[in-house]
């Protein structure tokens, strides 16, 4: 270990350095604090015995220079002074010196000191080298957590889509590097598109691994050339499972176990494009919204069971009309939940407010217009839940 003696007294420079070198420790010396930072700066030393008493610069001042440098480690420092009093003790430690020892002193005491200040600086190292190992698995983690998030919002669906006589735009804002909140839509056959959203409980990379197994999950039951769909005869005649079918499924195989308690909630609906008729169901998701023209914004369902908690659960069936011009509004608790600086709810009142203020504006002009509003409440780049919302419009023929 590298020591630094500072005396400006030539017989205890010689003293000290005779009995740390005996003891198989590199010593270096200076005359004052002001020599001592010099050399502090330019070699790396673990610990420094400094007198108090010295010209230009003193000890206790040598100790606050120290303590306000940026070296590479920490320097441990020992106060060797003829006073002893409680009050020097109490302002040597207050300057940021480590011990205290007082002339005359003991070579046996000194040398006890100094292998607790190795112990310390030994701990400091250790300390040192694991949290440089954790940060680099943490560079990692965040990297692959990078990586995952990049994954998930590219198996989103496209904003501001067409499909089919409807329009498609939606708003993502998850509270992690990833969510447990997804959504998605997409074409049965000719006649039909179906359209989720879901809410995984609890947060970060456990949700999102059962938000990404349910998406491909419900991919395989409810696409064409699946053991979803139950043939009824030859050719394009097909019977596509239901939503209250497709979510009593859903139901059966992702049962929450006792370590993780983990459920979801979610919308899950069928439309008809010839006729504009929905048939969803409503599994603890918040009600959606629909926006009909001219008159007020409407929810529609009221609730009904979160996924994966009862194995007995049944799912209503809810179906109406979504007419040429008007919208249909799914989104997670996360957006009506989330609270400002004031701790106050966004709401869902407050919600169905804006939509139905902006209702003349293109859906991805309304799009971006609430998930302004929603950054502006939050106040804050950190949420506290994912945040999600799918819109769809039915386009005016």
């Amino acid at each position: 270990m590298r020591i630094l003696i500072v005396d400006d007294e030539l017989t205890m420079r010689l003293l000290l350095s005779g009995i740390l070198t005996r003891k198989g420790y590199e010593v270096f010396t200076a005359l004052d604090g002001i020599e001592a930072m010099a050399i502090l700066k330019k070699e790396k030393i673990q610990l420094v015995i400094s007198d108090w008493l010295m010209p230009r610069m003193d000890g206790l001042e040598l100790c606050r220079q120290i303590r306000a440098a940026s070296f590479p480690g920490y320097v441990y420092v020992i106060i060797l002074t003829g006073k002893d009093s409680k009050g020097e003790l109490i302002a040597a430690m207050e300057s940021g010196a480590d011990d205290y020892i007082v002339k005359p002193f003991d070579k046996d005491e000194l040398i006890v000191r100094i292998r607790a200040g190795e112990r310390v600086l030994n701990l400091e190292k250790d300390l040192e080298d694991r949290n440089e190992k954790l940060s680099k698995a943490f560079s990692i983690i965040r990297k692959d957590l990078e990586a995952a998030a990049i994954l998930q919002k590219v198996l989103l669906p496209k904003a501001n889509r067409a499909l089919s006589g409807f329009l498609f735009d939606w708003i993502f804002l998850p509270c992690s590097f990833v969510a447990g909140d997804t959504f998605n839509y997409m074409e049965l056959d000719s006649d039909h598109i179906c359209f989720f959203l879901l809410d995984v409980s609890g947060h970060g990379v456990q949700a999102a691994m059962l938000s990404f197994t349910l998406t491909k999950t419900l991919s395989s039951l409810i696409l064409p050339g699946n053991p979803a769909e139950i043939s009824c005869g030859v050719g394009p005649q097909q019977h596509l499972f239901s939503p209250a079918e497709t979510v009593h499924e859903l139901n059966l195989r992702f049962q929450a176990d006792d370590e993780t308690m983990q459920y979801f909630t979610m919308i899950y609906g069928i439309m008809d494009t010839r006729d504009g008729r929905v048939t969803l169901v409503q599994a603890g998701q918040p009600s959606p919204i629909h926006m009909r023209k001219g008159q007020e914004p409407v929810l529609v369902g009221n609730g009904g069971f979160a996924v994966g908690l009862n194995p007995h659960a049944t799912f209503e069936e809810l179906e109406f009309y979504l007419k040429p011009g008007e919208r249909i509004i799914l989104y997670s608790d996360g957006i009506t939940e989330c609270t400002n600086q004031d701790g106050k709810e966004f709401s869902t009142e407050r919600l169905m407010n804006l939509l139905q203020k902006w209702q003349g504006l293109p859906l991805n002009a309304l799009m971006e217009k609430v998930e302004k509003s929603l950054r502006e409440w939050r106040g804050s780049d950190e949420l506290e839940d994912d945040m999600s919302l799918l819109a769809i419009e039915r386009s005016i023929i």
